[in-house]
């Protein structure tokens, strides 16, 4: 909040371990190990990897049915050949989520989906990341996405819907080549204003964008991407060669441990530098200070701000279509 003219502000992302989410060599007794009793003894060319939570919000439903739409598009000697792995809780609980085994049989039965329920290590999960050919995730909101940020850091490469702090993780830049900076005025690139992106990511943009919310949060955009989308995306790392995925993971790795900045040795400084910005900064408050709901964040956007231009309705063109 802005006191006499000084913004007590400080950005500390978020970090991960690069200690215990790394890439794994192929030879690794214990991924070799692990693939073999996680799959029972079979073998894929092709894995797909989801780790998230089951409500709604994580469209796991919607991951399942771009797998289905994927495999179709395969023949059915190579569809065999590919697996997808949700990492979650197989049923909704209280009243969020869905019953995925019965989403699966639905709509998915002939092909494979493994469901892990499980809770593990971070080692084990590490184990995870690498086992896989790429992560997922196709949020429709999503404040920072644990996950893509632990893949990134193995070495695997991701998809992801271009929501929230999605963003933050594909390397996104503008025409100029410089890292795309969110403000008031562009609070988001969900509308696919800049396209260039980090080569570890295929981001898979929104068709629509639904605001709804909550008492606690009256308005938050909910960007739904389609299967459809998400299925290319599928299919757009299953024709990249294995030599040249790892090549591309291992550039997402060395941008989060450098410019990205995601990693925890990062989270701490900045963690350290939020702590002496703050106190070298702080002013004490009034003892008596009278605040009404209209000056509460939330309420209002800064200066009319939508922080996306949807731009304006072509009146000429649905002048056209009258009849």
């Amino acid at each position: 909040m802005p006191i006499k003219g000084k913004t007590l502000l400080h950005y500390v992302p978020h970090g991960i371990n690069s200690e215990v989410f790394r890439p794994v060599d192929t030879s690794d007794k214990n991924l070799i190990e692990g693939k073999k009793r996680f799959f029972n003894g079979n073998e894929y060319d092709y894995t797909i990897f989801f780790n998230s939570r089951n409500v709604k919000r994580k469209q796991v439903s919607n991951v399942i049915l771009a797998y289905r739409i994927f495999c179709d598009s395969l023949s059915k000697e190579d569809a065999k050949k590919v697996c997808l792995i949700l990492h979650t809780e197989v049923v909704g609980q209280n009243g969020h989520g869905t019953d995925l085994p019965a989403v699966k049989e639905a709509i998915c039965r002939d092909y494979v989906v493994y469901f892990s329920q499980r809770k593990i290590t971070p080692g084990e999960m590490n184990l995870m990341y690498n086992l896989a050919d790429v992560t997922i995730n196709a949020s429709s909101n999503e404040g920072f996405g644990l996950s893509v940020n632990e893949s990134i850091m193995s070495g695997t490469p991701v998809i992801v819907s271009v929501t929230g702090g999605l963003q933050d993780q594909i390397g996104q830049v503008d025409d100029n080549g410089n890292p795309v900076e969110f403000t008031k005025e562009f609070g988001t690139n969900n509308v696919g204003k800049y396209k260039k992106h980090g080569v570890w990511a295929k981001p898979v943009w929104p068709r629509v964008h639904d605001m709804h919310g909550s008492n606690q949060t009256p308005y938050i955009f909910d960007d739904m991407v389609d299967p459809r989308d998400l299925a290319e995306a599928m299919m757009y790392w299953y024709l990249i060669p294995n030599e040249e995925r790892t090549r591309r993971g291992e550039e997402g790795r060395r941008w989060a441990l450098n410019e990205g900045g995601l990693n925890a040795v990062n989270m701490c400084n900045q963690f350290i530098k939020a702590m002496d910005y703050t106190l070298a900064n702080f002013t004490p408050s009034e003892k008596f200070t009278l605040h009404t709901t209209k000056e509460q964040v939330g309420q209002i956007q800064p200066d009319n701000c939508m922080g996306v231009d949807f731009g304006k309705v072509d009146i000429e063109k649905v002048q056209k279509e009258i009849v």
